[in-house]
């Protein structure tokens, strides 16, 4: 069969799931699909549903806005929804209207709305629920206050705290994520959270909430701390005192309230978490189980097709079931009552995203390697697909199989490394090649499909890829790079290229480049300034000067202060030795630089001084602005947004290593 190439395109194509959530009798799972629509340029978010007795699948929903499935009973969904046009709050008001819709038929009906942004939802007991709701103390109340004068306010931002942008989420300084319980009957909202706090992640049981919550002002704390609200009793238990260790994960199980935390004492913000245990009967925490398999919890490889979100961690009975990455895959870990971690599911080699179990099977979202996002049923041993949202998508187009090629590095540590052939490949014959470096740093490549690589394997190139130090995945000591920017990761990019050189000749070595984004635009800027062995660069949501980061960046305060080990009262010298930006008199190579205007992780100023030193020593460069992007442009952009990006690069490198 003659294989079709894959193409910009089809990045608008390629469907997503996450979200899966069993009903409480288990007889049925529902979850999200999120699909492009590239004639409106934006995302659909619809909910399908499986019956686990007879396998069969069905979409429930159709307008394509519909966020935060919960289940309120065994056949009745409690979802979030625009369906009409006062379901739109008004330009100076907030509003969250919820639906539901029984899945055994009926249209879905209106079930109540909150005049407020809320985040995220749990249902504690009939008629009762646990709301994370987004509150401004620095906006006047629209119910209390003339309407024109909260629309005034909307031109103006006030600062009194870092970070006082985020992310995705615009100006935030005043902005707390508050724990509200809401009553349906009496349509009461009841705060349970101070003014100073904000809430992260809840957990469930028996009508007791346990949330995790940050309190600070000034500056953000990495540090949290642990409470459960009894809805009965009306009082609430401190399990850990806000603080002393960083929270990741929170469950209930029989045992009692299993959390993951560390302390940061070695290993810094990045030290991985342990598992800690609070029984209600004896009323304090104790350390339950040492992550000495040091697995990275709930994360997955990166990849351009996955959405991650819904359950990565849940109490079953006296266990906790949680995912985990170890290498370059995520499977499925159990942790039971005496502290043992056992692996229940290899994915061989894939990721699972998301999942919802309970005693007779496991159901999940997952990318198999090479594939895109399923659901699939684990039991008695054995993987079933449920739901190929992508049926049919990659039948007859050309997908490029990673092939595996570790290699030792100069320090003796063995680096973990793939290759993609290019479509037709003739070994006769010279190819050019493309480097990709992760994002993270604390991030880590795999073998799922990957969009971006699959175009230019299609398009004639070697694309090669490998997990540096400084990576997830591979154990603290291996991710540790405090203090070592451009110094053990690029000797493990430089180790890598001379090794795929070496092990595929056709490869031109005089027309390679690179492509990376975040930490990966850091390296691609860091390489522009150390090596002029690549003949074009595209350099993507990057840093180039960590001082000016330290006090733009959303995460200057924490992540810069930790990852450089200074700050710039400390050693601002050190900071600066390790900024691409001081090394950018001895640039050579073209290089492209693509960001996004609202990308608060990395501020736009850091790819706008890159950019403006190449024009200052006179290298050929290019620079490409995305207006109303983030970070997540490659990810979760537009889809029209999410093509432009990918003609830039390959245009790119068309033109300078297809000479």
């Amino acid at each position: 069969m003659l294989m079709e190439k894959v193409v910009m395109n089809d990045i608008t194509l390629i469907r997503a799931a996450n979200g899966l959530k069993l009903s409480p009798d288990g007889k049925y799972a529902v979850y999200t699909v999120i699909e492009p629509d590239a004639s409106k340029n934006e995302y659909h978010y619809d909910f399908s549903l499986v019956d686990r007795c007879t396998g069969n699948v069905r979409r429930l929903t159709y307008n394509g806005k519909n966020s935060g499935a919960l289940w309120d009973n065994n056949e009745t969904l409690l979802f979030n929804s625009v369906r009409k046009e006062e379901d739109t709050p008004e330009p100076i008001d907030e509003k969250t209207v919820f639906y539901r819709l029984n899945v055994n038929g009926g249209e879905a009906y209106e079930a109540f709305s909150i005049k407020a942004n809320v985040q995220d939802t749990h249902k504690v007991k009939d008629g009762l629920y646990a709301m994370k709701i987004l509150v401004d103390r620095n906006r006047p109340d629209p119910e209390k206050v003339d309407p024109a004068l909260c629309k005034e306010e909307k031109d103006y931002h006030i600062f009194e705290e870092v970070p006082f942008w985020g992310n995705g989420r615009g100006f935030v300084s005043g902005k707390r994520s508050v724990l509200f319980l809401y009553d349906e009957k009496s349509g009461e909202l009841t705060r349970l959270t101070g003014e100073y706090t904000s809430v992260s992640g809840m957990a469930v049981k028996d009508g007791k909430i346990a949330y995790v919550h940050r309190t600070w002002q000034d500056t953000i704390s990495l540090t949290a701390g642990i409470s459960i609200y009894d809805t009965d009793s009306k009082e609430t238990v401190h399990v850990l005192e806000d603080g002393l260790m960083k929270v990741e994960n929170i469950a209930f199980n029989d045992l009692g309230l299993i959390f993951t935390a560390c302390d940061m004492k070695t290993w810094g913000t990045g030290q991985l978490t342990d598992f800690y245990l609070f029984d209600e009967k004896e009323g304090a925490c104790r350390l339950f189980r040492q992550n000495s398999e040091e697995l990275a919890f709930g994360d997955t490889p990166v990849c351009d097709c996955v959405r991650p979100g819904g359950t990565n961690f849940k109490g079953l009975g006296r266990k906790l079931i949680f995912t985990a990455m170890n290498h370059y895959h995520t499977d499925l870990y159990e942790l039971d009552q005496d502290g043992n971690i056992n692996q229940i599911l290899d994915f061989g080699g894939g990721a699972v995203i998301c999942f919802d179990m309970d005693d007779t099977s496991v159901l999940f979202v997952g990318t198999e390697p090479s594939k895109l996002s399923c659901v699939y049923e684990y039991k008695d041993g054995e993987v079933k697909l449920l739901d190929d949202v992508n049926k049919g998508l990659l039948d007859n187009k050309y997908t490029a199989e990673p092939e595996y090629i570790p290699f030792t590095d100069r320090d003796g540590i063995q680096i973990d490394g793939w290759i993609l052939k290019p479509m037709d490949f003739d070994p006769e014959k010279k190819y050019p090649g493309i480097l990709e470096i992760h994002g993270g740093p604390r991030g880590a490549y795999g073998t799922l499909f990957f969009h971006e690589m699959q175009i230019w394997a299609s398009l004639g190139y070697f694309v090669f890829f490998c997990n540096p130090r400084g990576g997830e995945g591979y154990g603290e000591a291996f991710a540790d790079l405090r203090g070592k920017y451009g110094t053990i990761d690029f000797d493990d990019l430089m180790d890598f290229t001379d090794h795929v050189l070496k092990t595929y000749p056709q490869i031109d070595e005089a027309h390679i480049g690179a492509a990376g984004g975040s930490y990966g635009g850091f390296m691609c800027n860091w390489i522009e300034g150390h090596t002029d062995r690549f003949a074009a660069i595209a350099s993507q949501r990057s840093i180039s000067n960590w001082v000016a980061d330290f006090g733009a960046s959303e995460i200057g305060v924490t992540f810069d202060s930790n990852e450089m080990a200074a700050t710039p009262w400390t050693d601002m010298l050190k900071m600066w030795e390790q900024s691409p930006l001081k090394y950018a008199d001895q640039a050579k190579t073209p290089i492209l630089f693509i960001h996004s205007l609202c990308d608060y992780n990395c501020p736009i100023d850091q790819g706008v001084e890159m950019f403006t030193a190449m024009k200052y020593f006179h290298v050929p460069s290019r620079m490409v602005v995305f207006e109303g992007e983030n970070h997540g442009l490659s990810r979760t952009g537009k889809p029209k947004h999410r093509v432009r990006r990918l003609k830039e690069m390959t245009d790119w490198f068309e033109k300078y290593l297809k000479v």
